[in-house]
């Protein structure tokens, strides 16, 4: 995932940030003004929540690639700020978070193991989709087979 800081300071405009879910880390590029893009699972229809006063988010209706207040981004949870190496610049990094947002650029459809919300953040902040935790998610599954007596195919 990079370096992370629970420091609290108030993200800047590019920075990748994330927040811990427990599981797992949800990431997105912060824009400025309080907002965030980032990638959702495919939305299921949902009249469990009103949307948000602040950007109109609603929990479970929206998904793809969405922009959000930070307070939904973060979703009660902690900020973490990701500083991975070799960075763009900030109005760069926005540039095409924004572009994929308004679908000037295509991003495909949220999956797991393939194009998770930190894929999404790290291309836009380095240019390469990148997931740390998919990977460490995979070594778990792997020696979690081997402990247990099983068999993994490393191809």
């Amino acid at each position: 995932m990079g370096q992370s800081s629970s420091q609290p300071r108030r993200p800047q405009l590019g920075d990748q940030i994330a927040s811990n879910r427990g599981a797992y880390y949800h990431h997105g590029i912060y824009v400025g003004d309080g907002m965030v893009i980032h990638l959702l699972p495919l939305a299921k229809q949902s009249n469990s929540s009103s949307p948000c006063q602040k950007c109109g988010h609603t929990p479970g209706l929206h998904g793809g690639i969405v922009k959000t207040c930070l307070d939904c981004f973060l979703d009660g949870h902690s900020l973490y700020i990701i500083n991975p190496t070799n960075c763009k610049p900030p109005d760069e990094v926005v540039k095409t978070a924004t572009e994929f947002f308004q679908g000037i650029r295509t991003f495909a459809d949220y999956n797991f193991a393939f194009n998770n919300c930190e894929d999404f953040a790290s291309f836009c902040k380095i240019g390469t989709k990148s997931s740390n935790q998919r990977k460490n998610f995979s070594y778990f599954w792997l020696f979690s087979c081997l402990d247990m007596g099983g068999e993994a195919e490393l191809s």
